[in-house]
């Protein structure tokens, strides 16, 4: 149906051996060296499918967008959480918070967003006699970053907008091209936006 093949994407015999074969190394430098997984990984994210990637953006502008565009209706605030560097690795014996990106051949709202993206995993390794069986466990981005100490705290801010901003916040990007289309390119968020500009814009009593 989506007329995706994923020739190279190891299956799950194949990945174990992959994992236990590297049972020093971290995912991350075991994504770097198979990189369909990780490609396979952006692309369950970017449709909506449980991913252990939590996505993020370059752009303040695109963040601010993502921020407003579907916010709750009692919300009195949106947030924007926000690293002041690109690269981040902090980790302890166990647990290991990495941000992956930007350059990768996948799916092209990955560069319309200007994508990032961060995991945080646990490692668990079971060892028996000569053989080492070695589990990663995703874990909880807030919960990892509060308990890393070797994390400056500076690194990290989360700015908080007043909700009531939301109207002029959306028509200001709007002009800036950075809207529903332009960051998905699909029929849907099309006419999203076309609605947007016709409807909420011009103050319709809908």
């Amino acid at each position: 149906m989506t007329e995706r093949r994923w020739e190279d994407l190891p299956e799950y015999p194949a990945f174990r051996r992959l994992l236990n074969e590297n049972a020093e190394a971290w995912l991350d430098s075991i994504l770097n060296k198979n990189i369909t997984i990780y490609k396979y990984l952006i692309y369950l994210r970017h449709h909506g499918f449980p991913s252990p990637l939590l996505d993020w953006t370059a752009s303040p502008y695109i963040a601010a967008l993502f921020a407003f565009d579907s916010m709750d209706k009692g919300a009195e605030h949106v947030a924007i959480y926000a690293f002041s560097q690109d690269t981040l690795h902090s980790f302890s014996d166990q647990e290991h918070f990495f941000i992956v990106g930007p350059y990768i051949a996948t799916h092209r709202r990955h560069y319309l967003q200007q994508s990032r993206y961060s995991l945080c995993v646990r490692r668990q390794v079971e060892s028996n006699g000569e053989a080492s069986r070695v589990d990663y466990l995703f874990q909880s981005h807030e919960q990892a970053l509060n308990g890393v100490s070797n994390l400056n705290t500076d690194l990290m801010v989360k700015l908080k907008i007043r909700a009531d901003e939301r109207l002029r916040a959306l028509e200001q990007l709007d002009l800036m091209n950075i809207n529903p289309v332009s960051l998905f390119g699909s029929e849907e968020s099309l006419i999203r936006t076309v609605a947007r500009r016709e409807c909420l814009f011009k103050n319709w009593e809908l």
